[in-house]
Parts: structure tokens; C-alpha cells; sequence
């Protein structure tokens, strides 16, 4: 008598560009994890838009602000009615899109949101702005992301974007923005989910903050990289969150 197996085949999904993953798989790459991962709305790529729609739907969020949209292409796959993106200068536009600069709009803002993704300027200064006017509008229970948290580089973290008329991956200094608050902002409760350049979260809570009593420069992030950001796997943000 033979007995059959239980086992279940895993999905295995292909990709425009030729590669394969296995469900649950990690590859490493110089952006971080490439994994199709269970979110709660069924297996998906890891990437920023996986992630904001996951904490969308896990927390019944409501409204959505995104800063930075250029060719709405996070914006219109977010999983809500409710949105409102701000752009100077977006590549593409539609009736849901302020075109102001981020500045300009939080002056004039009157709304709360329940999700803030941060996705302009990536220079330490603008960020910086951006991270604190988003939490003035923050709701209570509600979350900040960031894109680009985690440049693999120096090179990655320049502060010019375009480089001999050629425009290289760039992740600017974002990194710094969420650094300082991993540093100083014990009301916070932060990580950061080592995939697709590094997605940063921010919610009102409880840290352990990171010493540092050197410059915070590049060297600081790659001696202390998993620490400073609090570093964690897609699969750990899944169970987390």
C-alpha cells in the first residue's frame, strides 16, 4: 500500500523581464529583498504599493495622502476612494492630484489621513519637512511611509540625481530624514522593511532610540545598517503588522 502525498505545490509566478519566484522565496538584490510574499490581500510582489495596500486593508484605513506621485504609477493601484496625491510637477495627472509643491500643500491643508506615503524630493532637508508637517496630519492610529530608507551605496545616497546626463538609481538622503528620528524621537515607533530601496515606517508609539555620538554619515548606516533602521525582513513586516 502506498500512501500519497499531502504536499502542496507552490505558485510559482514569472515575471515581464523573464524571472521566477516561488511563493515565499527571497532573492537578494542591491534593492533589497525580491520575494513574493502572503499579504492579506493574497500573494504579491514586495514592493511599496504591496506594503501601503497590506496596512490599508489590515487597519480599515480610510484616506490616503501621497507626496510625490510624478507618474502615478504607487498612486493608482492604492486600494482607496479616498486619496489625495501632491505633485509640482507630475508626469501624469488626474482629477485626484494637487499640483502644488509639498510645502504649499500642507499650508493650506485642513484634512487628516489615515496613511501619509512620502515619496518627494529625496533630500534630507525636504524630507525632513515632509516628515514633520505629515505628522501634524497623521490620525492617531494611522502610519507614514517612506520610500528609499535604505540606499546600498554612498553612491546610491548622492544628492544630485542626474549623473554625466545619465539618471542611475537614486535614493538620495531620505536615509538621514528617518535616521535622525530613530535618534531623537522616543514617541515614535519605526522600521524599516528591507525591500524595494528600503520601506520606511512611522507611527505614533514607543523606540528604542539609537546612540550615536559620531556624524551621521554614510559609514554610520553601513557599520549599523540593521540597527539604526531597524531593519526587518517582508515576511517579519507580514507577521508584525
Amino acid at each position: 500500500m502506498s500512501l500519497g502525498s499531502n504536499k502542496v505545490e507552490k505558485k510559482k509566478f514569472t515575471f515581464p523581464d523573464g524571472q521566477q519566484l516561488i511563493e515565499g522565496e527571497v532573492k537578494r538584490t542591491i534593492s533589497g529583498e525580491f520575494t513574493v510574499q502572503k499579504f492579506i490581500s493574497g500573494y504579491q510582489l514586495a514592493t511599496r504599493t504591496s506594503v501601503i495596500n497590506h496596512l490599508i486593508e489590515k487597519n480599515n484605513y480610510k484616506s490616503y495622502l501621497e507626496i510625490g506621485v510624478r507618474d502615478c504609477h504607487n498612486f493608482e493601484k492604492i486600494n482607496l476612494v479616498r486619496k489625495v496625491g501632491v505633485d509640482p510637477n507630475p508626469i501624469k495627472n488626474n482629477e485626484n492630484i494637487i499640483i502644488k509643491d509639498s510645502d504649499s500643500f500642507f499650508i493650506s491643508n485642513k484634512k487628516t489621513f489615515d496613511l501619509i506615503f512620502i515619496d518627494g524630493l529625496h533630500l534630507e532637508k525636504q524630507v525632513d519637512l515632509d516628515i514633520r508637517n505629515s505628522l501634524k496630519c497623521l490620525n492617531d492610529l494611522g502610519t507614514i511611509v517612506m520610500h528609499d530608507c535604505n540606499p546600498p551605496t554612498e553612491f546610491h545616497q548622492r544628492e544630485e540625481y542626474e549623473v554625466d546626463g545619465k539618471l542611475p538609481p537614486w535614493n538620495g538622503t531620505t536615509w538621514r530624514s528617518y535616521a535622525k528620528l530613530r535618534m531623537k524621537e522616543q514617541n515614535l515607533s519605526m522600521y524599516c522593511i528591507d525591500c524595494d530601496w528600503g520601506v520606511g515606517i512611522i507611527k505614533k508609539g514607543k523606540q528604542n532610540l539609537f546612540k550615536n555620538n559620531n556624524r551621521l554619515s554614510y559609514l554610520t548606516l553601513h557599520e549599523n545598517r540593521k540597527i539604526l533602521l531597524n531593519l526587518i525582513s517582508v515576511k517579519d513586516f507580514i507577521e508584525s503588522f
